[in-house]
């Protein structure tokens, strides 16, 4: 499975693929010379707004793209078409959308503690964030990330 590392430029993309399972860094306060040292060690495809990373990209040989437009649908489009992303709604998998790591299916039970009452009496479903500890649940937000997702494969 290819795996990310997006510039400081492009938060919602690295959200929006983590969201669909993909290992996505994301680069906040790191050097951009830490970001193409790690994607040279972890063979990450760099994810860039920025004409001059890419072609430093190019001159190390780290696979790169250059995201021109500013639109999610499209960014994700480009990466669909080209990389042949698996993006399927609801993902197979998803990962932490603040932090990149795994998620954990949680009973309700669990976490009932850590939740709104209100959310709790609504949804049966919950993951956990592996190491921060977010808990995710498909809201009514959800229908917004599809509708996103949906209209990247079919464009």
């Amino acid at each position: 499975m290819n795996k990310f590392y997006a510039d400081s430029m492009l938060g919602k993309l690295a959200r929006f693929l983590r969201f669909l399972g993909y290992d996505t860094l994301y680069r906040s306060e790191e050097s951009v010379e830490k970001m193409l040292e790690t994607s040279i060690e972890d063979n990450r495809i760099v994810l860039s707004k920025s004409k001059d990373i890419v072609n430093k990209c190019n001159k190390l040989s780290i696979k790169s793209f250059f995201m021109s437009a500013n639109e999610i649908e499209y960014q994700l489009r480009v990466l669909h078409n080209v990389l042949h992303l698996e993006m399927s709604t609801p993902p197979l998998n998803t990962r932490c959308s603040m932090c990149n790591n795994e998620l954990i299916e949680k009973n309700k039970q669990e976490i009932i503690n850590l939740i709104p009452k209100r959310t709790a009496s609504h949804h049966d479903r919950f993951w956990q964030c592996s190491a921060c500890g977010k808990i995710y649940w498909i809201g009514s937000h959800w229908k917004d990330i599809e509708k996103t997702i949906t209209s990247a494969k079919v464009g």
